[in-house]
Order: C-alpha cells, then sequence, then structure tokens
C-alpha cells in the first residue's frame, strides 16, 4: 500500500471541492492507497509539509457530502496569497 498526496492549484471553482472528494474516493476504492493527504495551499503544502490527512478528516459520509456541498477551496488555493 502506499500513500498520496492531492494538491490544487487555481481560484476557488464550484467544482474544486467535489473533485476533492472524487480524488478521495477513488484512491481508497483503488486498493492501492492507504492513505490520502490534502496539501494545504497546493504544492506550497507539499514542500513545507502542510498536509491534512483526509482519511480522518473525510471519515464518515456526512463529512464527504458537506465536502462536497461546501462552496470554496477546502484545502485554500496554490496561488502565492496564502489565507489562514
Amino acid at each position: 500500500m502506499m500513500n498520496i498526496a492531492v494538491a490544487q492549484s487555481g481560484g476557488p471553482t464550484c467544482v474544486i471541492n467535489a473533485s476533492l472528494l472524487g480524488v478521495f474516493r477513488a484512491a481508497l476504492a483503488s486498493g492501492a492507497v492507504d492513505r490520502v493527504y490534502g496539501s494545504v495551499h497546493g504544492i506550497e503544502g507539499v514542500l513545507h509539509g502542510e498536509l491534512v490527512n483526509l482519511n480522518e478528516r473525510l471519515a464518515d459520509p456526512d463529512s464527504q457530502q458537506l465536502l462536497r456541498q461546501t462552496p470554496g477551496a477546502s484545502l485554500w488555493h496554490g496561488h502565492s496569497g496564502r489565507s489562514p
């Protein structure tokens, strides 16, 4: 088994959280991935070790549904203007 990290870039569109959930679900369904991490602020999160354990954050169906329906970027975007 392996771990993967998801890094998103660009502005917070209406589908960015839904695509994050799609990657999370597909990775776990593959049977090859044990843990999925989300990179905060895109590639900067990978470079600076700012990773969120999505297995913990999205452990239950309610959390997954909330992510899918929430506008904006759950992991913040990958532009240089950082948000808290």
